[in-house]
């Protein structure tokens, strides 16, 4: 398949992976945050990084499942502009500073009721927490049943496919990284 228009034409797409791990729940957070410092450096372009085609300030994050959860996290630095997230899993209660530090982050949460790995009730809960804190720019796309058929172990787990194809996404995203 084709990324969708919005993604193609308007962002550089920054997936680091966990090589060797099954996660990057584990790592520090700061070293996710340095190796985007270093994507936007000279050393970064001189390893192939298109630093001309990039903002740092118009940084917007995805991230699905553990990277959900990573993603909520690394938004409370407030470097980044939007986030978007699928199949959040946190299932403890975010601490008052985190919530209030997401406040002016716009964020949208995707997530599907018969998640098997996650239950939808994580990204409920922050949903909840998000609105109780006045974020004006929260949205939920709450599905019934995962839009990607997934069955078996990863039932109802895929909502970060059906997200990550869909323009809306990174339309709202490119809205909401220019309305800041």
């Amino acid at each position: 398949g084709r990324a969708p228009d919005a993604l193609a034409d308007n962002f550089c797409v920054v997936a680091p992976y966990a090589a060797g791990r099954p996660s990057f729940y584990d790592e520090p957070r700061s070293k996710l945050l340095q190796f985007l410092a270093w994507v936007f450096s000279q050393e970064g372009q001189a390893a192939g990084c298109p630093t001309e085609y990039m903002d740092p300030n118009r940084c917007c994050l995805f991230g699905f499942s553990d990277g959900a959860t990573v993603t909520i996290e690394l938004a409370t630095t407030q470097r980044f502009q939007a986030v978007a997230i699928a199949a959040y899993g946190f299932t403890g209660t975010l601490p008052s500073l985190a919530i209030e530090r997401l406040r002016t982050v716009p964020i949208w949460i995707h997530h599907s009721a018969d998640d098997v790995i996650f239950p939808v009730r994580c990204s409920d809960s922050l949903y909840r927490s998000l609105k109780n804190a006045k974020n004006a720019d929260v949205l939920y796309t709450s599905y019934e049943h995962d839009p990607e058929g997934c069955q078996g172990r990863i039932r109802g787990h895929c909502t970060g496919i059906t997200a990550s194809k869909s323009s809306a996404v990174y339309d709202w995203m490119l809205r909401a990284s220019s309305n800041k």
